[in-house]
C-alpha cells in the first residue's frame, strides 16, 4: 500500500479559531499543484482522508479535483496534530485492501508518522513545507515497515507540474 502524506497548503492567519482558518490564494494554487503532481506521479488513490480543520479539508478537495477523485472525501479525525502513528495505523486498518491512500494533516504529526513509518529515529528532517508530499509504501501497516519513496516539496513540485 501506498500512503501520500500532504501537508496542508498556505492558511490565513485571521479567523475565530485555529481549525477555521482558510487557504490563502496562494494556499489554493499550493493544493491544487499538489494534486497536479500526484496525477502526473501516477498517483490513484482509493480514498482521501483529511483532517477535520478547514485548511486541510479545502487542501484535500483541491487536490482530489485535480487527480479526479470522484468519490467523496472524508473526515478522518486521527489526521489531528497530537494523534499518535499508532492511533492512526488502528484507523487505517479499515482500509488495508486499499492500494493508495491521500492523507491530508498537520505538521508536526505528519513528520512524526513519517519518521515512524520508516523506522527514523528523528523526525526533524521530515519537516514537510505547507503543500508537500511524501510518499511511503508499505507491505503492512506496522511502523517501521515502510519505505520512503519520494518526499516532495512545493517548489519541486511547481518544477514537476
Amino acid at each position: 500500500m501506498k500512503l501520500y502524506f500532504l501537508r496542508h497548503a498556505t492558511a490565513s492567519d485571521v479567523a475565530p479559531s485555529d481549525a477555521e482558518r482558510e487557504l490563502t490564494r496562494e494556499g489554493r494554487e499550493e493544493a491544487r499543484i499538489a494534486g497536479v503532481a500526484l496525477a502526473k506521479l501516477g498517483a490513484k488513490p482509493n480514498q482521501v482522508l483529511t483532517s477535520p480543520l478547514v485548511r486541510a479539508r479545502q487542501t484535500a478537495e483541491l487536490a482530489a479535483v485535480e487527480l479526479k477523485f470522484s468519490d467523496e472525501v472524508a473526515v478522518f479525525d486521527e489526521l489531528r496534530n497530537g494523534r499518535s502513528t499508532a492511533v492512526l495505523l488502528r484507523a487505517l486498518k479499515q482500509f488495508e485492501g486499499a492500494r493508495e491512500l491521500l492523507l491530508v494533516g498537520h505538521m508536526p504529526s505528519l513528520a512524526d508518522h513519517v519518521a515512524d513509518l520508516i523506522g527514523a529515529a528523528n523526525p526533524a528532517g521530515l519537516a514537510l513545507g505547507k503543500g508537500s508530499l511524501a510518499c511511503i509504501e508499505l507491505v503492512e501497516l506496522r511502523s517501521a515497515k515502510g519505505e520512503l519513496r519520494w518526499f516532495l516539496r512545493q517548489k519541486q513540485l511547481r518544477l514537476l507540474v
